[in-house]
């Protein structure tokens, strides 16, 4: 059993944050299954829905969604990124503490009770992970098994099986707001910066309609690729002892061919020898450059400075009001 914390002052209102991107067929349902939720929660509450630039109607059916919770609706002026939306979210909580869910309707919302329990009794992050990934395939679920391993190498704050779905205090959305890092890996970022946690397990439900955007594997690839890079310089360590072990070889080798040339005279060599070497160096020399280009290229997204997103336009809708019009 954890300890719990002293509770604390402030725990009156809460937000909940909902980035989107062509969820038009789901938002509404998520929309008004969240807001059952949240009218029966003696708690300020506020949604937020954070359009990423989406092709469809999500921003519309968001800002007409008939609900008693007052709504806020932000679209971007483009698509930047499901990290570049929660950060829009946070940025425009007003509350004592948020929750970030996704537009799918795979996270339920009737554990947002649960989570301000335990916020109440004084914890500062009560966060979902999930019980098993059962319904991952078997490459999916192993990958991630290895990912995290790589990760938490040399960062034993960062969570398996943990995502976006949590609830945060008013010192944890202050503490992430101050960051000033453009390239955002907010799974990191959000344990990075610490704080009291609770962790409840959970099964994923269906998605409403569509299929993940994220079942490619070439964009979870780009998206662990992300994770590593901002949380762990472990893949420059491992090009640095591939080339201390290729040296060392290299130099046992030279000299067993000196060796030998001293003892047996000046033999032949063979080209398959010599072709071999040079592949194998030349594919070591160019991995390091990706790696290096990798790290490069994040610093040059940072020194431009440029804003993590766009707002084109911001929809507010007070339920209350709404409600006494009808």
């Amino acid at each position: 059993m954890m300890p719990k914390p002293a509770p604390q002052t402030r725990r009156e209102s809460l937000s909940v944050i909902i980035p989107a991107y062509n969820e038009a067929q789901a938002i509404v349902p998520v929309m008004q299954e969240l807001d059952k939720v949240l009218q029966a929660l003696p708690l300020k509450c506020r949604i937020i829905v954070v359009d990423d630039g989406s092709r469809d109607a999500t921003a519309q059916n968001a800002a007409d969604a008939q609900c008693e919770t007052p709504v806020r609706v932000i679209r971007f002026s483009r698509n930047f990124g499901k990290e570049a939306a929660i950060s829009a979210g946070l940025s425009s909580v007003e509350t004592d503490a948020a929750v970030i869910i996704d537009a799918d309707g795979q996270h339920p919302p009737d554990m947002i009770p649960q989570f301000v329990k335990h916020w109440q009794e004084g914890y500062d992050v009560v966060y979902a992970k999930r019980a098993a990934r059962d319904t991952d395939s078997w490459l999916r679920r192993n990958l991630s098994r290895l990912y995290y391993k790589i990760v938490s190498r040399e960062n034993s704050f960062i969570e398996s099986n943990a995502g976006d779905f949590r609830l945060m205090s008013r010192p944890v959305i202050d503490a992430l707001n101050s960051l000033p890092e453009k390239t955002r890996f907010m799974k990191g970022l959000f344990n990075w910066v610490g704080f009291k946690k609770f962790p409840i397990e959970y099964t994923p439900r269906e998605r409403i309609a569509d299929e993940s955007k994220y079942t490619s594997l070439v964009l979870l690839f780009r998206f662990g690729i992300l994770g590593i890079m901002s949380f762990t310089t472990l893949p420059l360590r491992l090009i640095s002892l591939l080339g201390v072990i290729v040296a060392g070889l290299s130099i046992l080798y030279g000299s067993y061919i000196a060796l030998r040339t001293l003892i047996f005279g000046v033999d032949v060599p063979g080209w398959a020898t010599v072709v071999a070497g040079m592949m194998l160096l030349g594919g070591i020399q160019l991995i390091s450059i990706g790696i290096l280009g990798e790290y490069v290229g994040q610093i040059f997204t940072e020194v431009k400075n440029r804003p993590l997103y766009i707002v084109a336009e911001v929809v507010e809708n007070d339920g209350q009001e709404r409600q006494q019009a009808a």
